[in-house]
């Protein structure tokens, strides 16, 4: 079965760390690919997969079997998530997928903080729907940033403030909806 592919142009290039299957290292892109398969994909080289179905050297590329996902520009720049998850969490196709990307420049410790901040958005995400967990198996972030020195995006600054607080809400009206 083919994919459902979505692409987002994210309209000027990004530096960015990811545990998403690809691009790897610290890299620039400028657009997000998810891949959106079945839940009964399986295989030994999702990295090749991904490749193959979105061949792009400059986006960042999702894979989940998650249905509902959004695309939303902020007075901050950008996010992506794709939100879907088993009874327990432990369904690698069902997979909280979260890409962040701020019109501010960063420098790598910033950006490390960044996940900081996306991660604890999302357990504070799942909380707020009674699970007792803080991700799924197959979960991927990626943050990135425009080139620069700030070096602290952390919750307790304003930036950070406004970004974990749209992603908290943001992932608990996708995983409301429910995955079916």
């Amino acid at each position: 079965m083919e994919p459902k592919i979505v692409r987002f142009n994210l309209g000027k290039e990004y530096i960015i760390l990811t545990s998403a299957l690809y691009p790897e290292g610290i890299i620039r892109v400028n657009q997000i690919c998810s891949i959106f398969v079945d839940k009964s994909y399986c295989s030994g080289n999702p990295w090749g997969d991904v490749i193959n179905w979105c061949p792009s050297k400059s986006a960042i590329m999702f894979m989940t079997a998650a249905k509902n996902y959004t695309f939303k520009e902020t007075d901050w720049g950008k996010f992506f998530i794709s939100a879907g998850i088993g009874r327990s969490g432990e369904d690698a196709g069902c997979t909280i997928n979260i890409g962040v990307f701020v019109d501010k420049g960063l420098n790598i410790n910033g950006l490390v903080d960044l996940i900081r901040t996306v991660t604890e958005a999302k357990a504070g995400a799942l909380r707020d729907l009674g699970y007792k967990f803080t991700g799924t198996v197959s979960d991927a972030i990626a943050v990135g940033s425009l080139p620069g020195n700030e070096y602290f995006i952390g919750p307790g600054t304003e930036l950070g403030k406004k970004i974990a607080y749209d992603i908290r809400n943001t992932i608990v009206e996708l995983l409301f909806k429910g995955d079916d």
